[in-house]
């Protein structure tokens, strides 16, 4: 084999792994999307909204409000905080819940509650009317669960720092989250009173 013959193989060679890198990165990107398509179909929500809230983001929200607050009755005035490391560590439970539940509020195509009542009594709103809000302004709704996850997280770091006062300006931070959504979704006719309560 000479020189030249030797040349044109290597070309040969390059060009083919050149041809097959292409193809492989062009097989992964539509590997992987269809991989992303087939987890998205796999998000089957099961819970209603009442569900979630009534079951996983209210009873965490409690918590966390209670778990640092002031308290007053007959005997005077009383302040809650978590005093030993298995109360901050139940704090922190309860706050990466609700960083997981922003999650729950985010996946599409969930119902309202079952049938068409609310747990409240009286309904901020007609059930379907809550629904055609939902579905039509998802994205905004995903915005307002993101907004409490990142409030969520910043009580998870409080948390592990032990730091009470920070739970307390980070919990006044996360009913504002609620109340934000809230008033879009469920009972926007208070939407003026909660302003000027603020």
């Amino acid at each position: 084999m000479n020189f030249n013959d030797a040349g044109k193989l290597l070309a040969l060679f390059g060009a083919a792994v050149l041809a097959n890198a292409c193809s492989g990165s062009s097989s992964n990107d539509q590997d992987q999307a269809g991989a992303a398509a087939n987890a998205a179909d796999h998000y089957i929500p099961a819970a209603t909204f009442q569900d979630v809230m009534d079951s996983v983001v209210d009873p965490a929200a409690d918590y966390i409000w209670e778990a640092v607050s002031f308290v007053s009755d007959e005997t005077g005035a009383h302040e809650n905080r978590p005093r030993t490391d298995a109360e901050w560590h139940e704090l922190r439970r309860r706050a990466v819940i609700l960083t997981e539940a922003s999650n729950l509020i985010g996946v599409p195509g969930r119902r309202v509650a079952n049938g068409d009542e609310t747990l409240e009594e009286p309904a901020p709103l007609a059930v379907d009317e809550i629904q055609l809000r939902l579905d039509g302004q998802h994205e905004q709704l995903v915005g307002f669960a993101d907004a409490m996850r990142s409030v969520a997280l910043q009580l998870v770091d409080a948390a592990d720092r032990k730091d009470a006062d920070a739970v307390m300006d980070y919990g006044s931070a996360l009913d504002e989250a609620c109340e934000s959504c809230h008033l879009v979704f469920w009972y926007p006719e208070s939407a003026e009173d909660y302003r000027q309560d603020q």
